[in-house]
């Protein structure tokens, strides 16, 4: 019984370190709740170090935590800087992530997947 649970435990951990490795190249989407506003498409590059996330958005400065499959970053960027807060999840194999962001009291949708 201590063989199965050690290779079950086994098992789950390689999960988690794949659905974590962020580092690379990724395309970020995202839409607005508000038709109004207009969405669009962000290059991205991160680097992680444990559960600790950093990396650019152009000309923007990401900072963030990854914990199993949730992630959450925020994005610094613009003049005057805003910051973005990104939080949602990293699929297993840890190519793509979906969830919700808010910046300036505006909030919607992303999707993004490593290159």
């Amino acid at each position: 019984m201590r063989t199965i649970v050690a290779v079950f435990a086994g098992l789950a951990l390689v999960v988690v370190v794949a659905a974590s490795d962020l580092s690379g190249s990724w395309v970020v989407d995202f839409a607005f709740d508000d038709a109004s506003l207009r969405g669009g498409g962000i290059d991205c590059t991160f680097k992680q170090n444990a559960e600790q996330v950093t990396g650019d958005c152009g000309a923007g400065a990401v900072t963030g935590e990854v914990k199993g499959q949730n992630i959450t970053w925020r994005l610094r960027a613009g003049n005057p800087r805003v910051t973005t807060t990104f939080t949602g999840t990293v699929d297993e194999a840890g190519r793509s992530m979906k969830g919700r962001f808010i910046t300036a009291g505006k909030g919607g949708t992303f999707t993004a997947s490593k290159q």
